[in-house]
């Protein structure tokens, strides 16, 4: 894998994905192995719910990975990912904030990475994995 280019392709007003190359798409990543390989199909390519998540998105991955799509060592537990909390957890599963509630009073919804004052907060990608696990 080669990543050349972070260019930002808008299918709808709620749907985004990351161009990584030619006919190459942004799938996801683990933590501890780096970027899953690029789709080369766009409809395949993991959706991002709106222009500033994917903008966060691409600053984290220029950050966290290198072009061959491997975790920078040098930067490993310096960078933050992309953070969310209620609202943006609803606009990421097309839900209205009410919903996530009820999910997580119900304890069925991931368990959010920090407890604040204003609320749960999640990695962008935990919401993203959970998403995709209900599909």
């Amino acid at each position: 894998m080669k990543i050349t280019e972070y260019t930002i392709v808008e299918l709808s007003p709620s749907s985004y994905v990351i161009k990584l190359g030619e006919e190459k798409y942004y799938a996801g990543y683990d933590s501890d192995k780096g970027l899953r390989e690029p789709v080369d199909r766009i409809g395949m390519a993991s959706f991002i719910a709106n222009e500033q998540f994917a903008l966060e998105l691409v600053g984290f991955l220029q950050n966290f990975f290198t072009e061959s799509g491997e975790i920078r060592k040098e930067n490993a537990g310096k960078v933050i990912p992309p953070l969310v909390g209620v609202a943006e957890a609803a606009e990421i599963l097309g839900w209205k904030k009410q919903q996530v509630a009820e999910y997580i009073k119900r304890g069925t919804f991931p368990e959010p990475l920090q407890r604040l004052a204003s609320g749960p907060v999640w990695t962008y990608k935990q919401i993203e994995d959970y998403r995709d696990s209900r599909k």
